[in-house]
């Protein structure tokens, strides 16, 4: 199927990872929601950063050199707790992937209705149309793989992420500098969250699902020139990067735009709209609009065969029922990405019948409630792995010995845990509020349902599955189709 060949590989440089890594994590489709926090939210990102985005980076760090082999997180889990909890954590991952898909197909939609007429972002089948053709033209592209998706992303990033969050949060400064009135109140005492009941840290909450991602890349950790050094370094620049992107365009949002106009798919485009209307150059906006919604196919290639090199090992353990485990050409998992794009399809009907901020709204929160399950699973494996293979050579471990392992991991794992309990809360903040009839109920059917099937499917898995022809193996993979390399 792939041949006998040996085909060499390009080495990932130390940046080219540094901003696939930021184009995972950063999109503009997360700064509106947080946008809608107010100053508070340099509170809540500095609180969210120590808790959970800093434990990640640590944690993938140490694991990524220890274990820099295909499957990533999938191959962590195995080590530390065996096929079981490993096939849970990539199911999350998978499944977190499928339920945010809609959102940032969203943005895509609005950004290209900004592009032609704004009205359109309140067309329904215009946003349902252009969602899919998206996600479809991105899930046939990469049937082929995309060799040079390293450097596709990286111009990407800065054409259609850092550009227009740039001038955006140019345009803030500009508009305040100039003595306009903000929307919202710029003081100490306004940084100061109010938090007057549960449903208001519910909303806040949604940040875990806006610093996640940062271990996703870590399939491609083992084709990193200089990985000792590279890695733990390509993660501090990314880092750095989504914190001050993210806080700065979610202020941007929040200082142009009061908090009751805006849109959870547009924010950032409404900026420019605010600003650049009054000045005569409202011609600039359906440029900035194509370059947003460059950005956001950039972000959705990174994602859109994320767990291809997991699902490789997987099927090694007979996992994956051999049906999904046959692959393109280019050895992309064929049968896995077609179903992904069917149910994304049709969650993505969901915009043609309920209000699209109420959904953008579940789905976030359902996908990140999903994502830390995952997150637990690995804050685990990295402190059992520490006791039990002591013997692996790391080239980067998380400082302060046992104590600091447990301070980073284990501190990371209670805060997973609270995020997960705490989102079944119907939000009540001041843009959203939503009663748990419609709000906790089918958060909590989701979840069961979710959480449950991969460890139904384990237990009635089927022994003939492993080693059946159709996905290449985890030691066939110098000779096929590798992505982002």
């Amino acid at each position: 199927m792939h041949g006998n060949q040996q085909r060499p590989h390009r080495a990932i440089s130390r940046f080219v990872l540094a901003m696939m890594t930021t184009a995972v994590v950063v999109g503009l489709e997360g700064l509106p929601e947080v946008g809608s926090f107010g100053l508070p939210l340099v509170v809540y990102y500095a609180l969210f950063t120590l808790i959970f985005f800093l434990p990640v980076g640590l944690v993938s760090a140490e694991l990524g050199v220890g274990w820099p082999h295909d499957g990533g997180v999938y191959r962590w889990i195995r080590e530390a707790m065996g096929p079981r909890w490993a096939f849970l954590g990539i199911w999350c991952q998978w499944m977190q992937i499928l339920i945010w898909y809609p959102t940032v197909l969203a943005v895509c939609a609005v950004s290209l209705a900004y592009a032609i007429d704004p009205q359109l972002r309140d067309v329904g089948w215009f946003v349902l149309l252009i969602s899919l053709g998206v996600f479809w033209g991105a899930t046939i592209i990469n049937f082929k793989g995309i060799h040079a998706s390293g450097v596709l992303t990286t111009i990407f990033l800065y054409a259609g992420t850092l550009l227009p969050v740039g001038l955006a949060i140019v345009l803030a400064v500009w508009w305040l500098g100039d003595g306009r009135t903000s929307a919202i109140e710029l003081s100490w005492s306004a940084m100061v969250p109010r938090i007057d009941s549960i449903g208001e840290v519910v909303g806040v909450c949604a940040i875990f699902s806006f610093l996640s991602g940062l271990e996703v890349n870590a399939v491609h950790f083992r084709h990193v020139r200089d990985p000792q050094r590279s890695i733990p370094i390509a993660l501090l620049i990314s880092g750095a990067l989504v914190l001050i992107i993210s806080v700065l365009g979610a202020l941007s949002v929040a200082v142009l735009v009061p908090v009751h106009d805006i849109d959870l798919a547009a924010g950032t485009l409404q900026v420019f709209a605010v600003v650049l209307d009054p000045m005569g150059l409202r011609w600039l906006v359906p440029v900035l609009a194509v370059l947003a919604l460059a950005g956001m196919v950039g972000h959705i290639m990174v994602w859109v065969i994320g767990p291809t090199e997991s699902l490789r090992v997987a099927a090694d353990d007979g996992l994956i029922p051999p049906s999904f485990q046959r692959t393109t050409a280019g050895g992309a998992p064929r049968n896995v990405m077609l179903l992904q794009a069917v149910i994304v399809s049709v969650i993505c009907l969901l915009m043609l019948l309920v209000d699209l901020n109420r959904v953008f709204y579940f789905l976030t929160i359902a996908s990140a409630q999903i994502y830390l399950i995952m997150y637990v699973l690995m804050f685990l494996s990295v402190i059992i792995l520490r006791y039990r293979r002591p013997d692996v050579v790391r080239a980067f471990v998380i400082p302060g010995g046992r104590p600091g392992l447990w301070l980073v991991a284990g501190g990371g794992a209670l805060a997973c845990v609270a995020g997960i309990l705490l989102m079944f809360w119907p939000p009540s903040t001041e843009d959203m509020a939503m009663d748990a009839i419609w709000f906790t109920v089918p958060l909590v059917l989701t979840f069961v349902v979710l959480v449950s099937a991969p460890l139904v499917l384990y237990v009635f898995r089927d022994p003939s599955w492993q080693g059946k022809p159709g996905m290449p193996g985890a030691s066939d993979t110098d000779t096929i189709w590798k992505r982002s390399d």
